[in-house]
């Protein structure tokens, strides 16, 4: 009986893998190269897979963050493109490719062009210091392990003077000139024979002495969730003002330029501290709009206070925030302030300097509680943004419905059930008692992940449903893990039977229980070969748990009927279900009838030698061909293959050779059949 089982298992993997969904491979973007005039060329290579290509769409932003199609390319051999008006030399572009087949469409990695900057201003002698963002974090296959660093001068004379490793991002030069206008640019190149290069940036290089950079002491929020950023004043006294950095997607961006020597406060109106964590750097300019070095390797990041985590089982908040980073002297530790109910801030709690978690206990419930961070050191205090939440209680699960229990080809289970999804949080656990009853144990824990799409099924695959019936019920676990309520309890169909006389088989079963609206009927169907049946070959009342099949007008077949029944449930179902719920799938024939050939003519009327079966119910099968001196010449597992005569390509001699048959029976037990057949010519 256990053939049954297999086959249908194996068609179901052919019918799985014949309607399964194919992943289509993206486009690989290799490089993006800038060139003088800002316009960029955007190199790649095709999916290694072309089948069913229909084109290539390429996009662009000026952000990151909003991208526009620029274009549509029909022709799958072109990897390449010239973005004309990229202005790459302005800032960063962003590029991805989206290649689209007929079964779907597949994106690329979003690649940033190089984009260099250029810092010349250290004090007492002329450096270059250069800095840039990667293209890709990891960058693309095939590139390089160093960027290489090219230098321009004079005007039109390129010259490579260094590299750097792929992971590094900076690199200094000292330029000993009197006055000159120097250029720049970076390269990384790819083993596919193109290079992502940056856009030029050039400066002008003289003697002179440039200003001492500021110390930048502090950066903060206010509550009007705007950076606040404060400094000493630098100690030169051509200082005439100062530069404001921030940090956008790697890199370092020119805000805004504050005049006086003696200015140490500014608010940065423009950026969004509360979604993440901004970086700032400083510099100095003096009178001839010289400039310090920024403070760029030193930077101050505002503290990002994440969304409170309220334990609503534990009556906890959790507060998690970023470090505090570069403070001068070392960080000291931070303090919690919490309102509550809009009464005044209070400290709550303090942790030391490398410690960002904080849990604050005891909380009344359908409180509001407000909350911020203040880092502390000696020469200041920076404080983040402030975050809400209120402590709330929890809604329990109002309902859970076990609707039905189907015996699967396979002899796994599929459970359907319904659950109350409008709890935040909730678990179902199933149970499932010992074959025909007897202790029930849990076997699964299925967490209920939203969007639910309600009814949802479990497939028991640890269940072997050729043993007897099972028992399942439901326990739903509430938000905070506890057991609020339990389901209905389904007992599954469990079909015994067998063949009674040549003419008949015999079915009967156990009564399917637990359905709201009870079992209306029960469908009894019957598969001969490997075809499933289009409807049953009959029907009982909801009383009736046996069957016989007459079976005399059935054709020979090798292969035995395969029987299950089907109940249906009636109306009148609370939740509206009407369901249908299969038993075990089990074999019912006559002992297997057997003849083996004594003689056997190659390509005669009977083209090969093999057992000949009426309703084989066997498994296990192996039938083998030996020669003389006991060589084994043929081996199959299939009954439905016979050997033809030959060995390795070649007809053997005419003679007497040996064959040796088993399997097991459809009452388990094996059975050994040994003779001899006369190949004759």
């Amino acid at each position: 009986m256990f053939i049954i089982r297999y086959i249908s298992v194996f068609f179901l993997i052919l019918l799985l893998s014949a309607s399964g969904v194919v992943a289509q491979q993206p486009a690989d973007m290799r490089c993006l190269a800038v060139d003088a005039n800002g316009a960029v060329t955007i190199t790649w290579t095709a999916p290694t897979d072309m089948t069913g290509f229909i084109n290539y769409e390429l996009y662009y932003s000026g952000n990151g963050s909003s991208f526009t199609r620029i274009a549509t390319i029909n022709d799958a051999a072109t990897t390449q493109y010239f973005h004309a008006t990229a202005e790459a030399g302005l800032t960063s572009r962003y590029y991805y490719i989206r290649a689209n087949f007929d079964e779907g469409n597949a994106l690329s990695d979003t690649l940033q062009t190089i984009f260099l900057q250029l810092d010349n201003n250290v004090p007492d002698y002329n450096q270059a210091d250069l800095y840039w963002n990667t293209l890709h974090d990891p960058l693309p296959d095939g590139s390089s392990d160093w960027f290489l660093i090219y230098r321009e001068t004079p005007p039109g004379n390129w010259q490579l003077i260094d590299s750097v490793p792929n992971d590094i991002f900076f690199y200094s030069k000292p330029e000993i000139v009197c006055h000159d206008s120097i250029s720049y640019r970076i390269e990384l190149k790819n083993t596919i024979s193109c290079s992502s290069v940056s856009n030029v940036q050039g400066a002008t290089f003289k003697d002179t002495e440039y200003p001492e950079k500021p110390v930048f002491d502090s950066v903060s929020i206010n509550t009007d969730e705007n950076a606040v950023l404060g400094w000493e004043p630098s100690t030169s006294e051509d200082a005439a003002g100062y530069i404001i950095y921030r940090n956008e997607n790697g890199t370092w961006i020119e805000t805004d330029r504050i005049g006086g020597r003696d200015s140490t406060y500014y608010i940065d109106t423009l950026s969004s501290p509360c979604s993440g964590p901004v970086s700032y750097a400083i510099a100095t300019m003096d009178s001839c709009e010289n400039k310090s070095p920024g403070t760029f390797l030193k930077p101050r990041k505002t503290i990002l206070l994440n969304n409170i985590l309220y334990n609503k089982c534990e009556e906890t908040n959790t507060l998690t925030w970023s470090q505090y980073i570069n403070a001068m002297p070392n960080l000291e530790g931070y303090k919690i302030f919490s309102s509550l109910n809009g009464q005044p801030y209070e400290i709550i709690g303090q942790t030391g300097p490398g410690d960002t978690v904080f849990v604050h206990e005891n909380l009344i419930g359908g409180s509001q509680y407000d909350y911020y961070i203040q880092a502390f050191y000696a020469s200041g205090t920076s404080s983040s943004c402030r975050k809400s939440i209120t402590a709330s209680g929890y809604r329990k699960p109002d309902y859970v419905y076990l609707a039905n229990a189907d015996v699967l080809p396979d002899y796994d289970v599929e459970l359907t059930f319904a659950v109350d999804t409008l709890p935040e949080k909730s678990s179902v656990q199933v149970f499932r008692s010992e074959p025909n009853g007897g202790n029930s144990a849990l076997i699964e824990t299925i967490n209920i992940t939203k969007p639910v799409v309600l009814p949802m099924t479990f497939t028991d695959t640890s269940a072997d449903a050729y043993l007897g019936y099972y028992e399942y019920d439901l326990k739903v676990l509430d938000s905070c893990g506890r057991e609020a309520l339990g389901s209905n309890l389904l007992k599954t169909i469990y079909l015994t039977g067998g063949n009674v006389d040549p003419e008949h088989n015999y079915l009967q079963w156990n009564a399917f229980e637990g359905w709201g609206g009870g079992v209306k009927q029960y469908y009894i169907f019957r598969m001969t070969g490997d075809v499933e049946p289009t409807g049953p070959i009959d029907s009982v009342d909801s009383q009736t748990l046996e069957y016989t099949d007459d079976i005399s007008s059935l054709p020979d077949s090798e292969t035995q009927p395969v029987y299950w029944v089907q109940a249906v449930e009636d109306d009148g179902d609370e939740y509206g279900y009407t369901e249908e719920a299969r038993s075990n799938r089990i074999g019912a024939a006559p002992e297997t009838e057997m003849f083996v050939p004594n003689a056997f003519k190659p390509g005669g009327i009977t083209p090969e030698f093999k057992p000949v079966f009426r309703f084989f119910s066997g498994s296990e099968y192996l039938f083998q061909i030996f020669n003389r001196w006991g060589q084994l010449i043929f081996e199959t597992y299939d009954p439905q293959e016979g050997w033809d005569g030959k060995y390795k390509g070649s007809a053997v001699s005419q003679g007497v050779y040996v064959y040796k048959l088993s399997y097991r029976n459809s009452d388990k037990t094996t059975v050994i059949k040994r003779g001899t057949v006369m190949v004759i010519y």
